[in-house]
């Protein structure tokens, strides 16, 4: 991972990829996939989970947006859950092809 350049009073950041820290679960229950982020601070899901309600988002094809009925990150702070009508594997081909820096 790279450091990505910051002014001077914060801290050191580190850029991640989206689609080499996010692993979507097997197991969530029908009509939701869920994504976790290991690594990834909570207020970047924040930002990323607001991006993709607006419907700025570049993850995907407008196909799959149009199956999407929400986003919500979970309490936990490291897991999305997306509801609509996707299925795990559209999921997983739409992260994996989609690179993003958070």
């Amino acid at each position: 991972m790279e450091k990505m350049p910051v002014e001077k009073d914060q801290p050191d950041l580190i850029k991640v990829e989206i689609n080499q820290q996010a692993k979507v679960k097997q197991d969530a229950p029908q009509g939701k996939v869920i994504v976790e982020f290991n690594g990834v601070p909570k207020e970047a899901l924040e930002d990323l989970v607001s991006e993709c309600s607006s419907g700025a988002c570049s993850c995907g094809s407008e196909e799959f947006l149009s199956k999407v009925e929400g986003f919500t990150l979970a309490e936990d702070g490291k897991t999305i859950e997306i509801s609509g009508k996707v299925s795990v594997e559209e999921v997983s081909k739409t992260l994996q092809d989609w690179h993003k820096t958070l």
